[in-house]
């Protein structure tokens, strides 16, 4: 699938005007699309929170699906720009054979910048209906394939690496992805379920402080759970020797 033009008739009437009329569209369209849904939210409807005439949408985007493609799109540059870094570090140490507690290290690295973002950006706040509705499958599927590609296929296979290199099995065993898939968890159910976490919490916000707080606990729910892997490794190993 090739992803939506990205400067879609944006030269005309002078490049930045076009850029911005552009950007406004998907910022609407990803306030909407979480709000209604794909289905429930029109082009109309977001041309009109947009600012902008009807007809501007199918100039810029040519259809809904490419509107809603495009709040894809910007997502993912959002997100990759802010985790690019600590993935490429966790990709490079496995790469050089780094030993256990680095590889523990670079997972909780990867954690540490993806709590920042998605606990504490205004923007990353704005998406979490959007970003629920699509993970459930409510959007279209060209939504979901350029998510995979683009993020999260990537950070599946560096937590899968790691987790089947502490644990001694490969990276694509079925154990080792479900033991993959769950380190996220912890920080998803303060973003997607925001409102009951802060509830219960008896928290209204998240705070700088809080969220050192918060991180420091995952921080070390991490480890532990990374550290028990090995352990799990080197027993199995011992068994086999029996």
């Amino acid at each position: 699938m090739s992803p939506p033009p990205r400067h879609r008739h944006a030269v005309d009437g002078g490049y930045q005007r076009g850029e911005e009329t552009r950007a406004r569209i998907v910022l609407a369209a990803l306030s909407l699309f979480g709000e209604r849904g794909f289905d429930g939210a029109s082009t109309r409807d977001i041309a009109e929170r947009a600012g902008v005439n009807a007809p501007a949408i199918g100039y810029y985007f040519d259809n809904k699906e490419g509107v809603y493609l495009a709040c894809v799109e910007h997502i993912i540059s959002r997100v990759w720009a802010r985790i690019a870094e600590p993935v490429e570090a966790a990709e490079a140490a496995l790469q050089n054979h780094a030993p256990d507690d680095v590889l523990i290290e670079a997972v909780c690295a990867i954690q540490g910048r993806i709590a920042g973002f998605i606990l504490t950006s205004a923007e990353s706040s704005d998406w979490r209906l959007f970003m629920a509705r699509e993970q459930a499958g409510l959007g279209p599927s060209s939504g979901f394939e350029m998510i995979d590609k683009g993020v999260s296929s990537r950070l599946v296979k560096v937590y899968a690496a790691i987790v089947g290199r502490l644990l001694g099995r490969p990276a694509d065993d079925e154990e080792t992805l479900i033991r993959a898939m769950t380190l996220n968890g912890p920080l998803l159910v303060f973003h997607i379920h925001c409102r009951k976490s802060l509830g219960v919490l008896g928290w209204d916000a998240i705070d700088a402080e809080r969220l050192a707080r918060l991180t420091a606990i995952v921080r070390e729910h991490t480890v532990t759970v990374l550290r028990s892997l090995v352990a799990i490794k080197e027993g199995r190993a011992k068994k086999a020797l029996r």
